[in-house]
């Protein structure tokens, strides 16, 4: 069954390292913290292929409009690497794009591996529209959610995600009940949040 991933926004612009020492600061453990900065420091290098190579990508255009209509004019035969560069550029990305995709999962389940767990109930249910990094019109969902670790604290979170296969969150998630991860016990720490499944089913996908 396919996953909705739920993820958390807790920030605003905070720069690579803020974030990776904000979340090593409520690991437990020594070796959480340093798995979080090590990871953290993955991303912050295996962006930068992906930077150059969509500048490569972006610099060909024009270099190859310009050199076909050279060449056209001119009557000569285009050269073969100006073929190449497109290929090229596309794979300097992907080499960046997978070790990224891969250290960013990783990193997410980093920040909650020593976190509590909580049963919750699903309380509301909100949407809207923005744009994404490519600049398409995406629906963002979120879920309000109350746990009580105990009876005598109340935690109040907020899971904001996309869509999954199934579709989004709606009214019909009101009052379900909802496991969470929590790294701390601040009851409105609105986002020190990590969807960790349903209690009342066997599986923890949508």
């Amino acid at each position: 069954m396919s996953r909705l991933r739920l993820f958390s926004r807790t920030w605003d612009r905070p720069t690579k390292d803020q974030h990776a020492e904000h979340w090593a600061s409520l690991a437990k453990t020594p070796e959480t913290r340093a798995r979080i900065r090590r990871l953290s420091r993955i991303e912050n290098i295996t962006i930068w292929p992906m930077v150059v190579g969509g500048l490569l990508l972006l610099l060909m255009l024009p270099v190859t409009l310009g050199s076909m209509i050279w060449f056209w004019i001119t009557r000569t035969v285009y050269p073969e690497i100006l073929f190449w560069g497109f290929p090229i550029a596309t794979g300097v990305v992907v080499l960046g794009a997978i070790p990224y995709g891969i250290a960013s999962s990783l990193l997410g389940r980093a920040q909650y591996a020593d976190a509590d767990s909580a049963i919750g109930v699903v309380e509301g249910v909100t949407s809207w529209e923005e744009r994404d990094g490519e600049g398409d019109l995406i629906t963002v969902y979120r879920v309000r959610v109350t746990a009580w670790p105990s009876d005598e604290l109340t935690l109040h979170r907020h899971l904001d995600g996309g869509r999954s296969d199934h579709g989004g969150p709606d009214e019909t998630w009101i009052g379900r009940r909802i496991r969470i991860l929590h790294n701390t016990v601040d009851p409105d720490d609105l986002y020190d949040v990590r969807f960790d499944g349903w209690p009342d089913r066997e599986t923890k996908g949508w």
